[in-house]
């Protein structure tokens, strides 16, 4: 009975230390010399080889987050394969996305890829990478209704490990709130 009481006991825990529904704060001590790192970082390729040539900041993950241009997407531009932005704490696909998730069903058609679900740096290792699961399900789902086989993608969580900005910023933290589609 103890052993129960005590699982119990860390099982609150776990569920209780997952992210809350504050929003984040901007370092206000940021200068224009850690911007100027950004430039690097959002055209060309990252760490990871992937290319970030196309990714229009957002200017309030309040209000600009579901406000934002569907073209905000990290693009691929040897595939033309558009990454699916989302809100901070949220997995279900933003109205301005819907045209990227149509463009990307389009370029793979007939293929089969790996969907990765990314976070920013909010939140529990554990929720993170949950809440990238459910993003990429959420990705999957939409896909899987513009006539892509479920059997053709794959999905797995990176959680916050593969942040393509590493400024303390709202525009930063927004890029990395995303799903990358990749090809084999």
């Amino acid at each position: 009975m103890k052993r129960i009481a005590y699982m119990s006991a860390i099982l609150a825990l776990l569920v209780f230390s997952g992210c809350s529904t504050k929003e984040p704060t901007i370092d206000a001590t940021a200068n224009g010399s850690a911007s100027s790192g950004s430039a690097n970082q959002t055209s060309g390729a990252n760490a990871t080889g992937v290319d970030t040539a196309v990714i229009a900041p957002v200017t309030n993950a309040n209000s600009a987050d579901t406000n934002a241009n569907a073209n905000n997407g990290t693009v691929d531009s040897v595939k033309g394969i558009t990454s699916i932005l989302f809100d901070y704490d949220k997995f279900d696909i933003r109205a301005d996305m819907q045209e990227n998730i149509k463009t990307n069903s389009v370029l793979v058609k007939n293929k089969t890829f790996k969907l990765e679900g990314n976070c920013d740096e909010f939140g529990s290792d554990e929720y993170n990478f949950a809440l990238g699961l459910k993003r990429a399900n959420a990705v999957k789902a939409a896909l899987v209704n513009e006539g892509i086989s479920a059997d053709s993608i794959s999905m797995t969580s990176l959680g916050e490990g593969n942040p393509v900005c590493l400024e303390k910023t709202q525009e930063c933290w927004a890029k990395n709130r995303r799903v990358d589609l990749k090809l084999p």
